[in-house]
């Protein structure tokens, strides 16, 4: 998202660019509370900052009528001409404009019946609300208001930026960069609260969010999602990698409290994703224990209805013998902050129904200790990991069908039988384990052969696991060689479905 707002005016940026990339760009403290502000001010007070607003007389901006009630200024049949288009309103409210240290501040902006129209898009809301902006922030906008500031100012979200609070209602957004872009935006509302810069956003809430157009290919893309609520997000956590395998490795690194998503679909490059419902939540019981629970029950993945992709796509699915995937996920991790100790309960795995299901196991110690030496030596791993202790870990692969729709595609595709399939792909598997040999802890590379083959010619169960007698440093593995499996407690094995286990004993 943030990529199609750097597509648009600034003017676009500042309403949608704020309210649709939840994980943007750097903000700071609001200055809400701060004392130097004033919080009630009078008429006297906001008059001496309305020319660093550029509302003082009629000019960047007009308007019909100007009044002054309970510390805000309310201006009506708003208009301001953009370096690159035109906004308007029905209303403009500014509440708290006051001047602090030669610098103009205000306390809150709302815009009623806004409309902004640019060459590359336009914006429509019933209303847009900024409660508490940044000293920096404000300083922006009013330098915009004015004539004096770029829009890029406030596109590019510059450091410090940030506010307590942000309302769109019926936001209705159209990007139209051709031939490269060409996008409708649309919610029923969005509402964000406590950014700030590079620390956190305190929750986004979301209803009826719509996306629909064609994207750089000219190919048609949309989605739309029925409702999101997320809070207490940390935003540095969420660049790069997965969220919720952060938080199932180890709850209190979590980069989220709660996220809440329902009614997703989206339809692009080919495929049409369905998601009814996911949600992820950590929380703290009484006893100072944190826990982090996901919990996905279905996601379904099908070739689009029309795409140029779709044919291909649509093949490729069916040589596997499925019409459409359906993906599933749970588990819950628990992590002790007295004794340092994260652990699975119950059941944490990912299933492709009618095809393979993954089941994960850990239990360590040492996560904070670790983590607190990660920044004073990032350049070296064995020491950021050496309090990090393995006690148990356990990774198995759950065949439900996968081995025999992977032969099965394979032999059609090479005209030979499934039972050469079979051979086929356990040479490769064997010649993969053969060149990862030197890096593998002695000992262990003739049972992944062993394992690996009888997973491929049966299905079954495939367990790699870590049961060592005492807790093994995770800095063990920093370096190369390993120690061997059986100091490690390491171990692969098989296990052959039930069907031909009592096939074997007859």
């Amino acid at each position: 998202m943030a990529a199609l707002t750097r597509r648009v005016s600034l003017a676009l940026a500042l309403t949608l660019g704020l309210g649709l990339s939840a994980c943007g760009p750097d903000v700071g403290d609001t200055a809400q509370g701060d004392s130097q502000y004033q919080r009630n001010v009078t008429e006297a007070t906001a008059q001496t900052a309305l020319s660093a607003f550029g509302l003082e007389t009629p000019g960047r901006s007009s308007w019909e009528s100007r009044r002054f009630e309970r510390g805000a200024y309310v201006f009506t049949d708003f208009s301001m001409t953009l370096d690159n288009g035109r906004l308007r309103a029905d209303e403009l409210v500014l509440t708290g404009p006051q001047m602090v240290d030669g610098q103009p501040y205000f306390l809150g902006l709302d815009l009623e019946t806004l409309a902004i129209e640019a060459p590359e898009g336009a914006l429509h809301a019933a209303t847009l609300s900024l409660s508490d902006p940044s000293p920096e922030l404000a300083r922006a906008v009013a330098g915009v208001m004015r004539g004096e500031a770029d829009l890029d100012e406030l596109a590019s979200l510059e450091d410090a930026y940030g506010f307590s609070e942000l309302d769109l209602v019926a936001p209705v957004m159209q990007l139209d960069d051709a031939p490269d872009l060409a996008v409708t935006l649309s919610a029923d509302n969005i509402r964000l609260f406590d950014f700030v810069q590079d620390e956190r956003l305190g929750s986004i809430e979301f209803a009826n969010y719509a996306m629909e157009g064609v994207d750089e290919q000219g190919q048609p893309m949309a989605m739309s999602v029925a409702y999101l609520q997320a809070t207490e997000l940390k935003l540095d956590g969420l660049e790069g990698g997965s969220p919720f395998g952060a938080a199932m490795m180890s709850p209190e690194t979590a980069p989220y409290e709660l996220i809440d998503l329902r009614g997703l679909e989206l339809e692009a490059g080919g495929v049409f994703i369905t998601l009814p419902e996911m949600s992820a939540r950590v929380d703290e019981a009484s006893s100072g224990i944190i826990s982090s629970r996901l919990a996905l029950p279905e996601m379904r993945v099908s070739p689009a209805a029309s795409h140029p992709q779709s044919p291909r796509i649509r093949e490729s699915f069916a040589l596997l013998g499925y019409e459409d995937i359906v993906l599933s996920a749970a588990g819950e991790t628990r992590y002790d902050p007295a004794e340092d100790r994260a652990w699975t309960e119950g059941d944490s795995y990912l299933r492709i129904e009618d095809g393979l299901t993954l089941t994960f196991e850990q239990e360590m110690t040492g996560l904070a200790a670790s983590a607190a030496l990660a920044d004073e030596s990032k350049d070296d791993a064995a020491h950021v990991l050496e309090p990090m202790l393995i006690h148990h870990f356990s990774l198995q692969l759950t065949d439900q069908s996968l081995m025999q729709r992977i032969t099965r595609q394979m032999a059609q595709q090479s005209g030979v039988s499934e039972a050469q399939a079979r051979v086929q792909l356990g040479a490769m598997a064997r010649m993969g384990l053969a060149f990862a040999g030197a890096q593998m802890p002695a000992g262990l590379l003739q049972q992944a052969a062993s394992a690996v083959d009888g997973f491929i010619n049966s299905g079954g169960v495939l367990t790699i696991e870590m049961d060592p007698e005492s807790p093994v440093s995770a800095a063990a593995f920093a370096d190369y060689p390993a120690p061997d499996a059986e100091t490690l407690g390491l171990t692969i094995r098989h296990e052959p479905a039930a069907g031909d286990a009592d096939q074997t004993e007859r």
